[in-house]
């Protein structure tokens, strides 16, 4: 069951640049009526050091999620790589069987031949 905040923010999502764009003119102008111009410029002061801030913690967070995504990526690569490795060595094992079978025939051909002819011969004996 979801909160009345969280059903709030579901509401205000289509609507988050102008609710922020609307609270940030709110802001300045309560500095500048309420602070004067020295509050104003603290507060770009404060807000250029919270950008700054925010980039830096951005960054490093981005860099945690590439870094566990490479880690990722490189269990995933070195599992391919494994499978890879396991089914040329099964293709090359099939291939030596096929050519020892193809070679097998070849002798077996060979021989029925030769028995062939060696009967043909006797044959011929026989009737001569």
């Amino acid at each position: 069951m979801k909160t009345k905040f969280e059903i709030a923010i579901e509401k205000s999502e289509p609507y988050q640049k102008y609710l922020v764009l609307g609270v940030s003119t709110a802001f300045f102008a309560g500095l500048i009526i309420f602070g004067g111009v020295w509050a104003l410029v603290i507060a770009v002061i404060c807000m250029f050091v919270g950008i700054l801030l925010g980039l830096v913690v951005g960054s490093e967070m981005m860099r945690r999620d590439l870094d566990g995504e490479m880690t990722a990526l490189r269990a995933q690569y070195e599992a391919a790589s494994e499978l890879a490795y396991k089914l040329n060595l099964e293709l090359t094992e099939q291939v030596q069987r096929a050519e020892s079978a193809e070679r097998d025939l070849l002798a077996t051909a060979a021989e029925k031949t030769a028995l062939r002819a060696k009967l043909d011969g006797l044959q011929a004996d026989g009737r001569s």
